[in-house]
């Protein structure tokens, strides 16, 4: 337990303990199915009223270089009127750099609303921050799209993609409830946190919605990465399957002359003719020729 003392008061709990609960308990008389959500991270994010303060569990995206995927992770407020209370069950970085900086400028916060409002927006610019890596995944595919391809090339490429549309469709999961609670929390909340509520809360909703655009500007982009990947793919599929069926039929003269003068037969033409080999030899070379010629007018090669 950390606590920042000013004109507001706020007490930062890192994985709370039986003793930080009592502490809560006997504070701020929570209700103890709250108190049992804060034992651990909670299942869903939400926005619960009472007379004497507003209880907040909101999520929000932290990537994970080593599953580069984005993970959920959970932080949650009691809000009363002269006190903020976070409750984390991860180590979060901005959230140390934050309190340093308010260690010796808490009095710039008159209330609890304002105080609140500086640690959801540092968390939401966190997360625009963390748009980051995924801003510079597709440019990384953008720029590899249109190199010359190779077989392992066009597998790493795909696989690239791929890691790339997980980690933006969990990032959308994670942040998804954040405007329901901000909505939730405008409608039910202004009446306890004061009457400049709407403006504040306004700003954090517009910040949340410059990232749903954002991140859908970037999954438009790997989607469209991923379809003309998969057409450039196709495409090259097709001009292999076409170059095998031309030499398919540039080989068909030499095998069908092959297999007639292979017969055992007493009236085979040319077979005992003097050079008869080099005769028939220089036919399917003819005819191969002749058909690679039509091929290449017809621009089949």
């Amino acid at each position: 337990m950390n606590t920042l003392v000013g004109k507001v008061q706020w007490t930062h709990i890192q994985n709370p303990k039986d003793e930080d609960l009592d502490w809560l308990k006997k504070r701020f008389h929570l209700h103890h199915l709250i108190l049992d959500e804060l034992k651990s991270p909670s299942i869903r994010a939400k926005v619960d009223f009472s007379k004497n303060y507003l209880y907040l569990i909101y999520y929000f995206p932290i990537y994970d270089p080593i599953e580069r995927v984005s993970k959920r992770s959970e932080i949650d407020f009691i809000i009363t009127k002269n006190e903020v209370i976070t409750v984390a069950y991860d180590k979060f970085e901005v959230l140390d750099e934050l309190r340093k900086y308010l260690n010796v400028k808490t009095h710039i916060f008159d209330d609890t609303l304002k105080l609140t409002h500086r640690i959801l927006e540092t968390l939401l610019s966190f997360q625009r921050r963390q748009l980051t890596h995924i801003g510079e995944k597709i440019d990384e595919v953008s720029l590899e799209l249109f190199k010359q391809r190779e077989r392992q090339r066009e597998q790493d490429l795909l696989q690239k993609i791929s890691y790339l549309k997980r980690d933006i469709s969990q990032y959308r999961i994670i942040i998804k409830p954040q405007r329901h609670i901000l909505e939730s929390l405008f409608q039910g909340g202004c009446s306890f946190l004061g009457p400049q509520c709407q403006i504040y809360l306004n700003d954090l909703i517009g910040e949340h919605m410059k990232i749903v655009d954002q991140l859908e500007d970037y999954r438009q982009a790997t989607e469209d990465f991923e379809t003309t990947n998969n057409q450039l793919i196709s495409l090259k599929n097709a001009q292999l399957v076409r170059t095998f069926t031309v030499l398919a039929f540039l080989t068909f003269p030499m095998m069908l002359f092959a297999a007639l003068f292979s017969m055992n037969t007493i009236d085979t033409p040319i077979v005992q003719a003097e050079h008869g080999f080099w005769i028939i030899f220089g036919i399917m070379l003819f005819s191969m020729a002749g058909m690679f010629v039509y091929f290449r007018k017809r621009d089949w090669l």
